[in-house]
């Protein structure tokens, strides 16, 4: 048998199983191509699109949790009164 064979079935990349295996391979074969300008300008403006949008959703407080007040005070020191004097009944 010959040599070349052998090296042609060991280089030919098999099928990825893994929706991460199938992105790595995607993106090697972009880097094999060239950007056009555009394509470079458009993909730069979506990134900042992208990083805009996030540092806006991180600066407005959305995630963050609500700060306690009196209310929420109160209402939390009831439910504890509340359970335990379930407990001591049963």
């Amino acid at each position: 048998m010959k040599k070349t064979k052998d090296k042609a079935k060991k280089n030919k990349a098999g099928k990825k199983a893994t929706l991460l295996g199938g992105a790595v391979k995607s993106i090697k074969q972009l880097r094999k191509r060239k950007l056009s300008t555009t394509q470079k300008v458009v993909g730069g403006a979506a990134l900042v699109a992208l990083g805009v949008s996030y540092l806006a959703k991180r600066l407005s407080g959305a995630d963050l949790p609500a700060r306690p007040d009196a209310t929420t005070t109160a209402d939390a020191d009831a439910a504890e009164t509340s359970l335990a004097a379930m407990d001591s009944n049963a």
